[in-house]
């Protein structure tokens, strides 16, 4: 968004596309989103039933529904949040995505609470999770939220609509947050304006899932 006058997005009218299109993209890109984690892991040891006690940052029966997290990240598309669960304990939380028609993005949110199991903590499954988005070749970021943050190195979506993917994971504690966006502006598109959207949403929604 350029400073000092119109977010660009109202600068160029986004081709329209068929209610299906959109729709393939969103779900393409989800579960893209959501599949990037490595998923349940186990680590044995003989003090595992203590150490599955140790308390953590975050609950995972207290996780807040997407729907009641959007609201509170300004600058969103208007669409209707569409979630996805993050899987079996020790994981909890949800992928979701937010895409209208009237604007040619498309925003994820990920948020992942880890807990204790087998001889791990949670903080141990977030570093896990967390490391596998820095093994695949991601770009350490300086936003300076939680613990640590990272650029994936991923493949723009491009069968729908062309445009550009960014996507930025903040480990924190025993969760992991992810915050993704999709411009599908084509040649207009560059990296430089989807990480803006993404950094301008990345600190709402660490606060808005604070327990």
């Amino acid at each position: 968004m350029q400073s000092g006058g119109s977010p660009r997005y109202a600068q160029v009218r986004p081709k329209k596309v068929g209610t299906g299109q959109i729709i393939a993209l969103v779900a393409a890109a989800v579960l893209l989103f959501a599949g990037l984690g490595v998923g349940v892991f186990v680590v044995f040891s003989k003090d595992g039933a203590e150490r599955d006690k140790v308390a953590e940052k975050y609950s995972g029966n207290k996780v807040p529904a997407c729907a009641s997290v959007v609201p509170r990240v300004p600058d969103l598309p208007p669409g209707r949040p569409m979630e996805v669960p993050a899987g079996l304990a020790p994981k909890h939380g949800w992928s979701c995505a937010v895409s209208d028609t009237s604007d040619p993005r498309a925003v994820y949110l990920e948020f992942v609470v880890f807990e204790g199991k087998g001889g791990a903590t949670g903080a141990d499954g977030a570093r896990k999770e967390f490391s596998a988005f820095v093994d695949g070749g991601g770009e350490r970021s300086s936003i300076g939220l939680g613990e640590e943050a990272v650029w994936s190195a991923v493949t723009p979506i491009g069968a729908v609509r062309p445009g550009v993917q960014c996507e930025l994971h903040i480990r924190d504690g025993n969760a992991v947050l992810g915050i993704g966006a999709f411009d599908a502006m084509g040649p207009g598109s560059s990296t430089a304006d989807c990480r803006a959207t993404v950094e301008a949403a990345a600190k709402p929604f660490y606060d808005a899932v604070q327990p």
